[in-house]
């Protein structure tokens, strides 16, 4: 048990002694009180522990607000008898001024169903939160420039007279910006540049073309050809994209290379 969660256990313990619920601070002494809350509280952790964790293997993670709804069916179920003979045991008088076990298991009930819809709430945000920091820690600084209607996977960055042109999964825009200093911000995606004017992301590679001995292209998702010059080809060759022998001298026929090996696919060549 965590610090936490310890300190959590013993507010409600003093909490119940205090506060007195079902009647007992009215028909019980403090005494009573320490004597039939302190324990059940702490068993109260033990059962919700259980609860909780046969609620999982029902439900195998998939559904996180039905398990907590069985979860609260469980505890209710099995906590209500305990605080009733108990109660009972020490001092009958709460639950018979109280209404007795229908109204004991109601108030378990809600008081149950309050702790899970906090808890599921408190994991949903911690969740949502985590997400949300791994996405900030992943995606690149350069999408914090873009639109949001634009805002998504980057495939590639063009340089455009005094501007760059940045095209996504979703559209493209044009940026007042550095090419250079827009492939900084482009870190951590995997990506070089094919040319002074152009880079790519790895992953918007679908194919290698080469139109004729000497001029090779990659074909993006999209469907944009953007050419690979000689200069860049070994950082494309490096990364497993482009075969070896593209960047000795051109010899030999025109061809078209897919990226993925498809006996299946006939070749084709771009279009000028």
């Amino acid at each position: 048990m965590s610090a936490r969660v310890f300190a959590i256990v013993l507010c409600a313990m003093v909490f119940a002694v205090v506060a007195g619920p079902f009647g007992t601070l009215i028909h019980m002494t403090t005494a009573q009180r320490i004597l039939l809350w302190v324990p059940l509280i702490a068993l109260s952790v033990l059962l919700g522990w259980v609860a909780h964790v046969i609620a999982q293997v029902v439900f195998e993670d998939r559904h996180a607000a039905l398990a907590e709804g069985l979860a609260v069916v469980l505890m209710t179920a099995i906590f209500t008898p305990c605080v009733f003979v108990s109660s009972i045991l020490i001092n009958p008088a709460p639950m018979i001024a109280t209404g007795g076990p229908l109204s004991l298991l109601l108030s378990v009930f809600a008081v149950t169903s309050v702790v899970a819809i906090i808890r599921y709430s408190v994991v949903a945000w911690r969740d949502e939160t985590k997400d949300a920091q791994k996405t900030a820690e992943t995606d690149p600084r350069l999408l914090d420039r873009l639109p949001k209607a634009v805002r998504a996977p980057v495939l590639r960055i063009s340089a455009k007279n005094h501007m760059i042109e940045v095209v996504t999964e979703r559209a493209k825009t044009e940026l007042r910006l550095r090419l250079g200093d827009a492939v900084v911000e482009m870190e951590p995606v995997e990506g070089f540049m094919t040319h002074r004017s152009h880079w790519v992301a790895k992953s918007a590679v679908t194919r290698v073309l080469r139109e004729n001995p000497g001029k090779v292209y990659l074909k993006l998702v999209n469907g944009d050809l953007v050419p690979v010059s000689r200069t860049f080809r070994p950082d494309w060759i490096n990364a497993g994209v482009l075969d070896p022998s593209l960047q000795a001298p051109p010899t030999g026929e025109a061809s078209v290379q897919p990226l993925v090996q498809d006996p299946s696919e006939q070749q084709q060549s771009p279009r000028a």
